[in-house]
């Protein structure tokens, strides 16, 4: 599994002339995540295909995923495809991808098959840095609300997408509180076979926010009703200070899903200085069965107005 490392650095210096790596993000399983700029390319090399002039993209995300079989890019190209269809500043602009198996110096085939993509870095830090932005019922319904209108571009989209793996880590939020979102690599189609195996326990997904229908992979159920319960999961978190789902410290990611599907969570409104009407859609948003939980994404949005005391 790749890791970041001065060769990889070096190697991707390789790849692409001009690049400065400047930051790179936490690990995040089989990929990793640099911060960079490109320097314009000098005059005399111009004119060599080589030496293109990536600098007009500005501040850029490279991702460089290893250990890519063919449901890995599967996934990969959805969610390029995705960010290339979207014109939404909620989701970042997809600049480049490519698989690369050689070392551009040597040409020597690399010990694991490299995809590496190039997208616009947002300038926003995670929810997971700023959570304290986000402690009272109020800012946590404005930021719900921003939430749902940027994922009705997926929701709305003609294939009916569905995030699934909404958390603190892959929403990003701006200095004046605007939402972006990023990470859509396990995107799918509501309704769509996909590319787990249909006999898998689980299909992929982060175990604290995920829903009881991705937890035990019934895939026919996963819709946009998937996406809602890790969105309330995220505001139990924020409200209440804890995770509905892992409030025991040293929790298995085994026994976090099992409470997922078998733990009902104290209501919010006795764990956080939450409202009984506020508390009471988080709780049908976190409903185990889906046909429990809103049935489009506008009526949630209908009373999480009505309860903000704003015209919808």
């Amino acid at each position: 599994m790749t890791s970041d490392s001065p060769e990889l650095q070096g190697l991707m210096k390789s790849l692409f002339p001009g690049i400065s790596i400047a930051g790179v993000a936490k690990a995040s399983g089989q990929r990793v995540v640099y911060f960079c700029k490109f320097s314009p390319p000098p005059l005399n090399i111009k004119g060599i295909p080589e030496y293109k002039d990536w600098s007009v993209w500005g501040d850029v995300v490279l991702k460089v995923s290893s250990g890519m079989d063919a449901h890995s890019i599967a996934y990969l190209q959805m969610e390029i495809a995705v960010l290339n269809s979207l014109d939404s500043p909620h989701y970042p602009k997809m600049h480049y991808y490519e698989l690369f198996v050689e070392d551009p110096d040597t040409g020597e085939k690399l010990p694991e098959r490299l995809f590496v993509t190039i997208e616009t870095r947002i300038d926003a830090e995670p929810l997971s840095a700023c959570q304290d932005r986000f402690r009272d019922e109020r800012s946590v319904i404005d930021l719900l609300l921003k939430l749902i209108d940027a994922l009705a571009l997926l929701w709305g989209h003609e294939k009916k997408l569905v995030h699934r793996d909404l958390k603190p880590d892959n929403i990003l939020i701006n200095k004046t509180n605007g939402v972006a979102i990023i990470d859509l690599g396990i995107l799918r189609e509501t309704g769509a076979t996909g590319i787990t195996a249909t006999h898998a326990i689980f299909g992929p997904l982060s175990c604290h926010y995920t829903s009881p229908e991705q937890a035990t992979n019934d895939k026919k159920n996963i819709s946009f009703k998937s996406d809602l319960f890790a969105l309330a999961t995220i505001a139990y978190e924020l409200m209440a200070m804890q995770n509905p789902y892992a409030m025991n410290p040293g929790l298995s990611f085994h026994e976090i899903l099992t409470n997922v599907i078998n733990h009902v969570p104290p209501r919010a409104d006795t764990k956080s200085k939450c409202s009984k009407n506020f508390a009471n859609i988080l709780e049908k948003m976190m409903q185990k069965d889906p046909y429990r939980r809103y049935r489009t994404p506008a009526s949630l949005r209908e009373e999480l107005k009505a309860l903000q005391g704003v015209p919808t």
